[in-house]
């Protein structure tokens, strides 16, 4: 699986991934999955809603990740 979102998605960060990295903007953050090296961005799509609704966590490529979050 390539995303999770809502309550799903914080449930697989905190369980799996250690936090390594927010981007400029706060929002944004990255997380690496302890047992297989991926990354992933956790983030919130629907910013225009209360809390910039539901959490999305989705699994970004080695140059996505140098590109946003300069790791």
């Amino acid at each position: 699986m390539n995303q999770f979102a809502g309550p799903q998605a914080i449930a697989f960060v905190e369980k799996n991934c250690i936090k390594v990295a927010t981007d400029e903007s706060g929002w944004d953050i990255l997380y690496k999955e302890k047992s297989s090296n991926k990354y992933w961005e956790l983030t919130y799509p629907n910013s225009e809603m209360h809390g910039g609704g539901e959490p999305l966590v989705s699994l970004l490529s080695l140059e996505d990740v140098k590109l946003k979050f300069n790791v």
